[in-house]
């Protein structure tokens, strides 16, 4: 799939602190990329260069082959922003203030009136349409930069830390919003300190680090890239005769009575021990009530990424 966002070589230096040193990232059309990394990595300033906050840089930026600062108008038409802290005018109802800012964004007097609406519904802002911005709780004004971001129904959404700050349902809509938009077609970069949400929506997320992409990939190729062991893990209906032939498949751990995990060494292929486990059990009179692959989290990954000093 080809890329939407191109990133070549790009170097900012703010004083004598060098914040990005060469980083060079693809995000491919469709795609919802995850962006995480230790404080003071980049990642802001990464945003706020696709966004055009910041115009000051080395190297090469494109967004849908336009040039960020060559291509300004075309590249930024393209992008919605959202900002880890959305600025409005506090005493702008919130039904103004998004008409301001879509009318801004080319947006016609008529679409702003179908989608102004139709997305406060979504978000469940619409009884606060005639609020005053400053009358919002945090999480409300949370979900209003978004609404702001997505009202010219951008191609590509730039959203950081777009989940701080909000409760667990309003978290859980914002990363269905997410979802949605990506089956719409709109290519979604986000940075986010919460792993399980990245975890949750990302289809791939790169690790950012002393101003470099350290590693990108999905979850599966990022367990790869760290040499993270595979386990299955399986639990019993009935117990088989013996289950001594569990610790010759791997390392074998009963965590609960009936429940095993099961290490496997490096280079072992999963599928044919998932099979000898299922042959096994019922030849010794067991019942499975289930088996599959242990799915590592996010945390899990970037915890490991830690512990071997990359974060420092």
């Amino acid at each position: 799939m080809a890329a939407l966002v191109q990133i070549e070589n790009v170097r900012k230096k703010f004083y004598a602190q060098v914040v990005l040193d060469g980083l060079s990232l693809d995000i491919r059309e469709g795609e919802v990329f995850g962006y995480i990394g230790p404080n003071g990595a980049g990642k802001t300033t990464t945003l706020k260069i696709l966004a055009g906050l910041i115009t000051k840089f080395e190297g090469t930026v494109r967004v849908a082959g336009h040039d960020v600062l060559a291509d300004r108008n075309q590249a930024h038409a393209a992008i919605g922003f959202m900002p880890q802290a959305c600025g409005f005018q506090n005493w702008r109802t919130v039904q103004s203030a998004l008409d301001s800012l879509g009318e801004l964004s080319g947006v016609s007097d008529e679409l702003r009136a179908k989608r102004i609406p139709a997305l406060l519904e979504r978000f469940k802002l619409l009884d606060a349409r005639h609020k005053k911005v400053k009358e919002l709780s945090g999480g409300m004004t949370q979900k209003l930069g978004l609404i702001q971001a997505l009202l010219h129904e951008p191609r590509l959404l730039v959203l950081d830390e777009p989940l701080e700050g909000l409760d667990p349902p309003s978290r859980n809509l914002l990363k269905e919003i997410i979802r949605e938009r990506q089956h719409a077609g709109t290519t979604v970069l986000f940075s986010s300190h919460i792993l399980s949400d990245v975890d949750d929506v990302a289809d791939r997320i790169g690790i950012l680090n002393r101003g470099k992409i350290a590693t990108s990939g999905s979850i599966r190729e990022l367990v790869t890239d760290f040499g993270l062991p595979l386990e299955i893990e399986l639990e019993l209906a009935t117990p088989p005769a013996s289950t001594g032939f569990l610790a010759e498949l791997g390392t074998a751990t009963e965590r609960r009575p009936g429940e095993w995990r099961i290490r496997l060494a490096d280079g072992t292929a999963p599928d044919p021990v998932i099979h000898a486990v299922i042959e096994q059990t019922l030849a010794g009179g067991g019942m499975l009530r289930k088996i599959g692959l242990v799915e590592p989290d996010l945390d899990d990954l970037f915890a490991q990424y830690i512990e071997r000093g990359h974060g420092n």
